[in-house]
């Protein structure tokens, strides 16, 4: 195995894959400074493999930053991360809208409206501002009672009252 501190091309090509992985794992947690991190070291690891004076290596290490920062930026932020999160996470997106017409549980938590539905808790929104609020002033919804999710948006959802027998009755707005 190749030690990464001998600076060769074999240790800067583990280095190079080191940093892809940090960058693509940089991709769900949607921010860029570990991608940013990364690009830096690869960068610094690259002048390390150019036998020159300190201060050329400093801007070596500068230029190929901002070079492959550029990089970075023209084609993996705009055309390869979004393939990433269109193939992992559109199942999630596929979810969230599988709830309009489901049957939901109106809970009412420290005065705020929530619907519990396939096992976790969703905001509400009964003014229809497109906010979750909790005006529960009006006596609509009682904690515990199935409603029926009628819109699921930004993960918020708005819900009408189900009757006795399980059809729709008032809308929330």
């Amino acid at each position: 195995m190749t030690d990464i501190l001998d600076f060769t091309l074999q240790g800067f090509l583990w280095v190079i894959a080191i940093g892809l992985t940090v960058v693509i794992i940089d991709v769900f947690f949607e921010t860029e400074i570990l991608s940013v991190i990364a690009l830096l070291g690869i960068s610094v690891y690259f002048s390390l493999l150019i036998d020159v004076e300190v201060k050329w290596r400093v801007l070596i290490a500068i230029l190929c930053w901002f070079a492959v920062t550029a990089l970075f930026y023209a084609v993996f932020k705009r055309f390869i991360s979004p393939l990433i999160r269109r193939g992992f996470t559109k199942g999630m997106h596929e979810l969230i809208h599988s709830a309009v017409g489901a049957v939901g549980e109106f809970r009412l938590i420290d005065g705020k409206a929530f619907v519990y539905w396939n096992g976790d808790l969703w905001a509400v929104d009964l003014d229809g501002d497109g906010a979750g609020s909790a005006d529960t002033d009006d006596g609509r919804f009682q904690d515990h009672d199935k409603v029926i999710i009628q819109t699921a948006d930004k993960g918020i959802f708005t819900i009408t009252e189900r009757s006795a027998a399980g059809g729709e009755t008032t809308p929330s707005h």
